[in-house]
């Protein structure tokens, strides 16, 4: 095994605030337990449309949940604009909800937080929204406000491999700024997270690959990550070899329902230490373009990250060797230079070949004309800069999506 540089240990490490994460077929079965913990009575299902009218999982999940459901909310939207989480908060005010269940895939999860948010804070109109999103200005003035009042608890049951269920932070899409805000606060975790791969069959498979990718990216960019820590390298590396094996599994077999859970384990380590870590350009620039181009967040990923590895890859040389160690690449009589390259090489087989997902900027609907504006945007995400090798001008970002188209 690749032995990494020794560092000076010096920091601080954030548990997730949450009570209980159940995994495996029949976990939903836990549900209603989960929701009498808390003392709920009128629980509300939020989710999507493809889930709610053209599958039967919406009525597995309310019969789950006992006679506690009060409703359910499938009018979400991808990249979670602001409209619809104000249509989410009024549906859960109006049922008197003592609960949220998200149910789906980030879109819904993002939903949900972000509905706690108004719920607890009386928002009513989009604007509303402004005085708790983070105000970030680039390099390094940062303002994180708090909520003031407790939100309801949260229980999220997830479809997809992306883990925004298992952080305490949400991305809201600003629509007349086209612009992705960021907001945060623990008390927006769930309380308990089911990863029941039953509820996943009807996943489309690209979305299911897709997201994938998503948890791949959250590995590389943890390992390579300029404050990374020893206990959220073991995640990231042992997240990213069972990724890397069991992703490619359910792309040969889709009723594989044991390639499936290990497929949302790893997603779950490979985020669930991110609050104490930086990350970087695949996911700010990845923020952008989809508030700005609709491009979904797993595909984002899978375009960018290999280029963005190019870009780092002086700086997160001796990661970038691991990785591919975690790949699954021989990396036996590589330099480490040539094991780095391997890695992001991998990442493009996996996206290109194995996968056979969106590859380019031009395949996800991107043009040249978005560049500026996704460049100028990326330069105000706190996530950029975070970035290991630092990120000095615009123009730098525009390089990098003409590489990616």
């Amino acid at each position: 095994m690749l032995s990494l540089p020794k560092q000076e240990l010096k920091g601080h490490f954030t548990m997730l605030p949450m009570d209980e994460v159940h995994f495996g077929s029949g976990s939903l079965d836990n549900l209603s337990a989960e929701l009498e913990k808390q003392g709920v009575s009128r629980a509300v299902i939020i989710t999507g449309n493809t889930l709610a009218q053209k599958t039967n999982l919406v009525d597995k999940v309310a019969a789950a949940a006992g006679n506690k459901c009060a409703g359910v909310f499938h009018e979400t939207s991808q990249h979670v604009p602001r409209r619809t989480v104000i249509a989410a908060a009024e549906y859960a005010r109006e049922r008197e909800a003592d609960a949220l269940i998200s149910f789906g895939g980030g879109t819904p999860n993002d939903t949900t937080k972000a509905a706690l948010i108004c719920l607890a804070e009386g928002i009513t109109e989009p604007a509303g929204l402004d005085q708790y999103m983070i105000k970030f200005t680039y390099p390094d003035k940062v303002e994180i406000p708090s909520l003031t009042n407790d939100p309801i608890p949260m229980f999220a049951i997830p479809t997809t491999l992306s883990a925004g269920e298992f952080t305490y932070f949400v991305g809201v899409t600003d629509e007349e700024r086209k612009v992705k805000d960021l907001y945060v606060d623990r008390r927006i975790t769930a309380k308990a997270v089911i990863l029941d791969p039953d509820l996943t069959m009807e996943t489309p498979e690209r979305l299911w690959l897709g997201t994938g990718m998503r948890a791949v990216d959250h590995c590389i960019e943890a390992m390579c990550s300029s404050t990374s820590q020893p206990f959220i390298d073991a995640l990231a590396y042992r997240a990213l070899n069972m990724l890397a094996r069991h992703l490619r599994e359910t792309k040969a077999d889709p009723g594989d329902a044991a390639a499936r859970a290990q497929c949302m384990v790893a997603a779950w380590m490979s985020v669930c230490g991110l609050a104490n870590v930086t990350l970087g350009l695949s996911h700010g620039i990845g923020h952008q373009l989809g508030a700005r181009c609709n491009v979904p967040h797993g595909e984002t990923s899978a375009v960018m990250m290999p280029h963005v590895m190019a870009f780092n890859r002086a700086v997160t040389t001796t990661r970038q060797a691991w990785a591919a160690e975690a790949m699954g690449v021989d990396i036996a009589g590589m330099s480490e230079e040539e094991a780095a390259t391997a890695a992001a090489d991998e990442v493009a087989k996996l996206v290109r070949e194995d996968m056979d997902l969106p590859w380019r900027l031009r395949d996800v609907g991107v043009t040249h004309e978005d560049f500026p504006g996704i460049a100028t945007d990326a330069l105000e995400d706190i996530i950029v800069a975070g970035n290991p090798r630092q990120v000095t001008s615009e123009d730098e970002v525009i390089d990098l999506l003409h590489k990616a188209w």
